[in-house]
């Protein structure tokens, strides 16, 4: 069932890497000259989040973000919930390389997860894959990421975005959709035998990898100098299958998971 689980999580991934590697042959590189100069954006964003995966409570967040790029390259659309990537090879259509990211642990001391196992935060790394079927306006984007340690499993987001500018205004947006393996599930949503007993709420539960949550995600973009962009961020997911059904989510949380967010970026040229 592993096995198999991962070989889904990796088709939506594989297929945009297959549409781009098509859209590659028809695509070339122009040189770069040696004193084009990069400019570098730095910013972070507030977020409203769900305390823990699948919590009715929410705490306030932050993500932090940087990005690079030579002066005589156009700037590319990147959505506030994409991870940190570096691309390898890119296109006009495509671009292909690694992508990291943070997952919060969750402590279970106190409150309605009394009793329940902790998890432990970690970094995930793997690869990102985003192909512009319809150049500058239609976005479809895929990532697959496995946790540092063994036991931390894999997990993968697929997304689409539609793109429109106004001026200096650009709105985005599109559906989401969030997989797991049986390890992230088991994290996240699983209870066992002695954990039911130490809460003394909730029933055991032996949730199997699958699709997490689906949902959309918005933005609004407004450029207000070559220096300063702001954006405003809003995402629904809705939990659906083991996630959804497990007496954590169900008993103790909501499906129903919000975020909202206010950021800055601050772009600079360095020599």
């Amino acid at each position: 069932m592993r096995l198999v689980l991962r070989w889904v999580l990796a088709a939506g991934v594989s297929a945009i890497l297959l549409g781009s590697a098509q859209a590659a042959d028809s695509l070339g590189e122009k040189p770069i000259a040696s004193n084009d100069p990069w400019i570098i954006s730095v910013g972070g964003m507030m977020t409203v989040s769900p305390k823990w995966d699948g919590s009715s409570r929410y705490s306030l967040g932050g993500m932090p973000s940087i990005s690079f790029r030579r002066a005589s390259e156009p700037e590319t659309f990147s959505a506030p919930d994409d991870n940190f990537d570096i691309t390898f090879f890119t296109g006009k259509r495509f671009a292909i390389g690694p992508v990291a990211s943070l997952r919060p642990g969750r402590s279970s001391e106190g409150g309605r997860l009394e009793g329940l196992d902790s998890y432990p935060w970690t970094v995930e790394a793997g690869v990102f894959a985003e192909f512009w079927p319809i150049e500058d306006q239609l976005r479809l984007r895929g990532e697959l990421r496995h946790g540092l340690r063994s036991n931390d499993g894999f997990s993968a987001d697929l997304g689409a975005d539609y793109v429109q500018n106004y001026g200096q205004l650009t709105l985005s947006g599109g559906p989401r959709m969030v997989l797991a393996d049986d390890h992230v599930m088991n994290l996240k949503y699983g209870i066992s035998p002695e954990a039911a007993l130490r809460n003394g709420t909730v029933a055991a539960f032996d949730p199997k990898g699958g699709i997490v949550s689906v949902g959309l995600s918005a933005a609004q973009s407004y450029v207000w100098s070559k220096e300063w962009t702001t954006t405003l961020y809003q995402r629904f997911d809705y939990m659906v299958g083991d996630a959804a059904d497990s007496p954590i989510v169900k008993d103790l949380g909501s499906r129903n998971q919000f975020t909202f967010g206010v950021g800055a970026t601050y772009s600079f040229t360095a020599e």
